[in-house]
């Protein structure tokens, strides 16, 4: 019994030893009690960590209403704008070195955006805001978008007034586009855009950093225009067919300067996988109510055609041809004062090959044959000229070549890095009294 009693204070000893290593674990003190204690102790620690769990609970709770509190400062509005918009755009500055010296005056000639030669420039910073839609055959859908640039480039897209001034944020600011497009269910769905919108010329366009090359060739400163206003409808047949036609004010013009609206159509058509023809037509009255003599649209149009072909040749090698025809009635010419008939033809050819997914080469080759020099002169025919003061004389037949090659390096995402080699030619001394001209230039832009 005394042997059964012995081993009775053992066991009793060694649970009392477990008990308070698991108390001491746990940040309970160990006291010296009897078996009635440890219901006590087992009781405290439970209230404890209940009291605990309340508090991290009571915090979790304050920290969501905290959220709910900041969401709910926010108007309806302004959240259901935020959620539908998709907001993008890109910063982009540059340096041009003119290897001609340009004769002192600091300007090359023959460009719009990059003439300012042997010096840095701010050329862009874009904002765009779009609620994008798509063709869709059995609803209404309503989208916008609007377009901001900022920078050096911006004077150079303004949209001319016949009241005075140009339409645009400043000397160096511009509401590149601004309109309202919605889909129409008809058939596979019709889209309607009004407002002021990108041309649908060219293969190039005003954002450079979409373009193969850093610069703007000659056809896209001297044969295309660069914005318009007025009505576009767009419908895709099928896959490989679709439509573009538009009704608006002039070559960039805002309002009209005339009395006569401007037509542009397009027909898109793609032939397999890697090839795409688009063939485009244009015509309207571009000149002053006053040049025209009075009798509005029946007058002086300005009216072409244009042709692209862009081909795939392999998961590397592009290309894109652009070839183009114009003439105008009575064009005015670089004095300003001398009229007669212009006519120009031009070609462009673009090649990229993409050696890896960062490093890109890109080479362009363009023709422009201006008759009476109507085009070279005036730039768009608008508030557009190019660069340098050694016009030709009204009359002269330029002859034009630029070739051209650009690295597009891309050493991380969203940054671009592109230096180019350029020469350009003439038949005439178009470039600042000279016939050639070398450039070296150097662009970067980060886009987001």
């Amino acid at each position: 019994m005394e042997e059964m009693t012995v081993r009775t204070k053992q066991c009793k000893a060694v649970w009392i030893g477990i008990a308070a290593a698991v108390l001491i674990m746990r940040g309970v003190p160990v006291v010296h009690a009897d078996d009635a204690d440890y219901k006590t102790l087992y009781e405290e620690q439970k209230k404890k960590t209940d009291d605990l769990e309340k508090r991290v609970s009571a915090l979790e709770g304050s920290a969501t209403t905290s959220v709910a509190i900041a969401k709910s400062d926010i108007p309806q509005k302004s959240l259901d704008f935020l959620g539908q918009t998709e907001i993008s755009g890109f910063a982009s500055a540059s340096y041009l070195y003119d290897f001609n010296g340009t004769h002192g005056t600091r300007t090359v000639d023959g460009r719009t955006f990059d003439t300012h030669a042997n010096q840095f420039a701010l050329n862009k910073f874009k904002l765009a805001l779009e609620k994008p839609i798509d063709y869709n055959p059995t609803n209404w859908i309503v989208g916008y978008r609007a377009d901001l640039i900022f920078g050096e480039d911006a004077a150079a897209i303004h949209s001319a007034s016949p009241h005075g001034g140009t339409f645009n944020l400043g000397t160096d600011g511009d509401l590149e586009q601004a309109f309202v497009d919605f889909n129409i269910p008809i058939g596979n769905g019709l889209k309607v855009i009004f407002g002021k919108t990108v041309t649908l010329m060219g293969v190039e366009v005003i954002e450079e950093v979409a373009n193969p090359n850093w610069s703007e060739g000659n056809q896209f400163l001297f044969v295309e225009n660069f914005t318009q206003t007025g009505v576009q409808l767009a419908y895709k047949w099928n896959d490989k067919l679709d439509t573009e036609f538009v009704v608006f004010n002039g070559w960039d013009t805002l309002p009209d300067n005339n009395t006569g609206v401007s037509y542009m159509g397009r027909i898109g058509y793609a032939i397999d996988s890697n090839t795409t023809v688009a063939v485009l037509g244009y015509g309207g009255p571009e000149q002053t109510t006053v040049s025209l003599g009075g009798t509005g649209s029946t007058s002086n149009w300005r009216e072409g055609a244009e042709l692209i072909v862009t081909r795939k040749f392999t998961d590397k090698l592009n290309s894109d041809l652009q070839l183009d025809y114009g003439q105008e009635e009575n064009a005015l010419l670089s004095d300003g004062v001398t009229r007669q008939d212009g006519e120009w033809y031009a070609a462009g050819l673009w090649l990229t090959y993409d050696f890896t997914d960062k490093i890109e080469l890109a080479f362009r080759q363009d023709y422009l044959k201006d008759r009476n020099g109507s085009r070279w002169a005036a730039g768009t025919g608008g508030p557009i000229t190019t660069g340098g003061a050694d016009f030709l004389a009204p009359g002269v037949t330029p002859e034009v070549y630029s070739s051209t090659l650009t690295l597009n390096y891309k050493p991380i995402d969203n940054v671009q890095i592109r230096p180019e080699v350029r020469w350009d030619h003439s038949d005439k001394d178009a470039f600042n009294a000279c016939r050639d001209q070398f450039t070296l230039g150097m662009g970067v832009a980060y886009l987001f």
